[in-house]
């Protein structure tokens, strides 16, 4: 037995509740990001091209990739609200994230995998040529200032993230975490997309500061060339762990425990509920869940069972109100091939 609802309009509605109360904190950190981004990216390559810093290529490179991947997490956000016409029955949700997926795959490809290769061709040049060892300390100081002002910006985008996800945890009753335990349980797809790369852009900026820093101090270009190898590197391992995030998601992942709680104090607590046989969730998206639940009711009446149905789904909206739910109830008698939830 399930939820009411007109099959013509399976996998179109389930979300539209939703989409007015996630205007109200999703985009913010990824368009500030966007918007950090485009500057960086511009200062990056002039200064790249004037003094010809490896360190400061990669991070150009690394701010352009950031850039395809905002747009990228902005278009699935855009592609996930669209209606169906039916081929996908639970909507285009997670279209986000498959966005996600697609910027760990470019900051991998694009980001790291390209700064890496071209710090290894220069250092390669610089132990064939030991003259390029000689540097121009004015135009490292220009890199310098560069990388100084790009870390100002990326951290205000990075400040961003960390608003957003602190609103979202308030926003679902959820007690306040570290921003690493926050990126390992989120359900957002882009906003772990966004903390992670202003993550990497930091660290990835402050190796390439340091490169430069030695360089202009000890007059070797080499240490300009490993700070664009470690830039490479840390895109590479950041895009690594943002993959398997975000793979997961798109897999499906279930609720987190707390959430799992109330939604199982909510089923019991119904009146007509005498047992909570077995039930399973999926996040379709941060604010969008699938919730399949097998009950006994006090009575085997179909009658009472639906009216007993009807209940279970209001009190488990009522318990979480933050999320949209697409509920599945179906009465049944226990048995031992039951799993109690």
């Amino acid at each position: 037995m399930s939820e009411s609802h007109d099959p013509a309009n399976d996998g179109i509605d389930m979300g539209r509740p939703g989409e007015v109360r996630e205007t109200e904190h999703q985009g913010a950190a990824v368009k500030a990001a966007l918007g950090a981004n485009i500057g960086v990216a511009i200062a990056k390559l002039c200064a790249a091209f004037f003094t010809g810093s490896s360190a400061m290529l990669s991070e150009s490179v690394h701010s352009i990739a950031d850039c395809s991947n905002e747009i990228v997490l902005m278009a699935g956000g855009r592609f996930s609200r669209r209606q169906t016409d039916g081929d996908h029955p639970f909507g285009l949700y997670r279209a986000k994230y498959l966005a996600s997926f697609v910027v760990a795959t470019l900051l991998f490809f694009v980001g790291g995998f390209f700064s890496t290769s071209e710090a290894v061709k220069k250092l390669i040049a610089i132990v064939e040529h030991p003259a390029l060892r000689d540097v121009n300390r004015m135009e490292l100081l220009v890199a310098f200032v560069v990388v100084v002002i790009s870390a100002v910006l990326e951290g205000y985008g990075l400040h961003q993230s960390v608003k957003e996800a602190n609103e979202r945890m308030d926003r679902t009753d959820t007690p306040r975490m570290g921003m690493f335990r926050f990126w390992r349980h989120t359900k957002s797809a882009e906003l772990a997309s966004v903390i992670m790369e202003d993550t990497l852009a930091l660290i990835g900026l402050g190796f390439a500061g340091g490169g430069i820093g030695l360089a202009m101090l000890l007059d070797n270009e080499m240490f300009d060339a490993l700070g664009g190898l470690m830039v490479g590197l840390v895109l590479i391992a950041g895009s690594l762990l943002l993959a398997f995030k975000s793979g997961s998601l798109l897999i499906g992942e279930a609720v987190e425990p707390d959430t799992r709680m109330k939604i199982v104090n909510a089923v019991t607590t119904t009146p007509g509920v005498e047992r909570l046989l077995n039930m399973q969730t999926v996040h379709m998206s941060e604010d969008d869940i699938l919730l399949c639940v097998k009950v006994q009711t006090s009575k085997l009446d179909r009658d009472y069972d639906v009216e007993t149905v009807d209940k279970i789904e209001q009190a488990v909206r009522n318990a979480l109100p933050w999320y949209n739910f697409e509920i599945y109830v179906e009465p049944d008698i226990y048995s031992a091939r039951h799993v109690q939830a």
